[in-house]
């Protein structure tokens, strides 16, 4: 669970990309995403089946 300013809990995750500066270290933000959280887990772990002429 990530959390807001404010402390109150909402479920996802929030990924930050920063570019970093090797000589001061200094992080500069670059773009933030928020993902979605699934409906739920997947039916099966399964790959769904191959398409491909060889497998055919």
């Amino acid at each position: 669970m990530t959390t807001t300013g404010s402390g109150t809990p909402r479920p996802g995750l929030t990924i930050n990309v920063y570019r970093v500066d090797a000589k001061t270290g200094d992080r500069t933000p670059l773009k933030q995403y928020e993902t979605v959280p699934a409906n739920g887990p997947s039916a099966t772990g399964a790959y769904p089946p191959c398409t491909c002429p060889r497998c055919r």
